[in-house]
């Protein structure tokens, strides 16, 4: 292998380790607050540009879209990890270009998605692997 292939690989490995020590640090928590606002920001855009026009702009979906807020949202997700709600924007969405997001921008909708259901930001982002986002439940926002 290649020097460059060789800090490639570290890179990633040392990402996942870092990714998975911050959720562990976070409580496994959403109301620890495991995502920052400019994260959040982000998503909103993307969310703009990417998921309302199936979602709608407030997130609630309709009788054919799942909604992204509320109890709808709470009760679907609620017992699962965040690690799986990355996975299924990850490989699903959106809907005309499945597998399309980078795991940047699939956290940054996620962090929207918690913004708008009122969990807490926080002051670090959250992590982009799923091995560090599955240590994170959900739970209902309080």
């Amino acid at each position: 292998m290649d020097r460059k292939t060789i800090l490639i690989a570290t890179c990633a490995v040392l990402t996942a380790i870092w990714g998975l020590q911050i959720a562990r640090a976070q409580g496994a928590s959403l109301a620890a607050g495991v995502y920052t606002e400019e994260q959040s920001k982000r998503g909103m855009e993307l969310y703009k540009a990417q998921c309302a026009s199936c979602h709608g702009d407030d997130l609630k979906g309709n009788e054919i879209i799942p909604a992204l807020t509320g109890d709808t949202f709470t009760g679907n997700w609620k017992g699962k990890s965040v690690g799986d709600l990355f996975e299924k924007i990850n490989m699903t969405m959106p809907a005309l270009d499945p597998g399309s997001l980078t795991p940047e921008q699939t956290s940054d909708l996620i962090a929207h998605i918690l913004s708008v259901a009122k969990y807490p930001a926080g002051k670090t982002a959250l992590a982009t692997t799923v091995d560090a986002l599955q240590q994170i439940k959900i739970d209902a926002p309080k």
